[in-house]
């Protein structure tokens, strides 16, 4: 029988889908039956470069910080905002969803992105952000299902 590790990490990055519009990294820590999931943003990336090169900004963890407890019988998704730096919820929404399409885990959810991106009103505020975060989320739901899913299939081998 072997042991196998309780904690590991996977990284991804998605190359901007807008030339001036920022990639985005993601961060996953699994841990058992919960997922800690970091969220920030970098420069707009040189398809030249590949996905690997782009700059990071700025690396806070908790800049917007949100955990999500799965369903549970008649209990619905409930989510809670643990740190938050403005007036968006940005965290709060993604992690119950993320709780919705993975209800065997916890989410913790931490965004670290330009806050021309997550700002709700103002003069600096990106008019394809909602569009940006749309795409952004639909990528890490896809790629955490497939980290997932590889996941099972190594348990399984």
């Amino acid at each position: 029988m072997s042991i196998q590790p309780q904690i590991t990490t996977f990284h991804h990055t998605v190359p901007s889908p807008l030339p001036s519009s920022p990639s985005f990294v993601f961060h996953l820590t699994r841990l058992v039956d919960t997922l800690l999931i970091w969220i920030g943003s970098a420069s707009p990336s040189d398809p030249s470069l590949g996905a690997e090169n782009v700059l990071v900004g700025e690396r806070r963890l908790a800049t917007d910080w949100s955990v999500a407890m799965p369903s549970r019988g008649n209990i619905p998704v409930t989510s809670t905002s643990i740190y938050r730096v403005g007036a968006s919820d940005i965290t709060l929404s993604m992690s119950q969803r993320l709780a919705r399409k993975f209800p065997n885990n916890q989410i913790h959810l931490s965004v670290s992105l330009d806050p021309s991106l997550t700002s709700q009103s103002g003069p600096n505020i990106d008019p394809y952000a909602s569009k940006l975060l749309l795409i952004m989320e639909k990528k890490l739901t896809v790629w955490l299902s497939e980290v997932l899913e590889a996941e099972k299939k190594v348990i399984t081998a």
